[in-house]
């Protein structure tokens, strides 16, 4: 765990990202189950999920529910990696603003994110945490 950039590069700008370097944002998920069977029977399906490298160089999701299907299907995901500081699209503003802040870029989203969580996952696992306490 906790490789650095580990990743090929893939059409279209994604790149293939083994799902247990991903680190989560969120402590919990729900709807994980239909998406392992899927993902066990069909691969990667849909479009890339959107990581950030954090100021560690090691990447966190966006998308915690399909990462962990990803890794209960034990297949790599297809991701769009964004910097740190990479401008957040004007679409995904109100989807990441808390009451602590509006997003302005990836980095800042991934914070607000965490920031949302218990404080037993935001205070253990500031850029991310590697497990989650439930999926569901």
């Amino acid at each position: 765990m906790g490789e650095k950039r580990k990743g090929v590069a893939g059409k279209g700008g994604s790149k293939s990202i083994d799902s247990n370097s991903i680190r989560f944002s969120q402590s919990s998920v729900n709807g994980s189950a239909e998406i392992t069977e899927s993902m066990i029977k069909n691969g990667w399906m849909g479009e890339p999920i959107d990581v950030v490298e954090m100021p560690d160089g090691v990447y966190t999701t966006i998308d915690n529910t399909r990462v962990a299907a990803a890794r209960n299907a034990g297949i790599d995901v297809k991701a769009n990696v964004h910097s740190y500081n990479e401008p957040l699209p004007q679409e995904y503003i109100d989807r990441f603003t808390t009451k602590n802040g509006i997003p302005s870029t990836w980095g800042e989203a991934i914070q607000l994110r965490i920031g949302k969580q218990k404080a037993s996952f935001r205070n253990n696992n500031p850029m991310g945490g590697w497990n989650l306490d439930n999926q569901h």
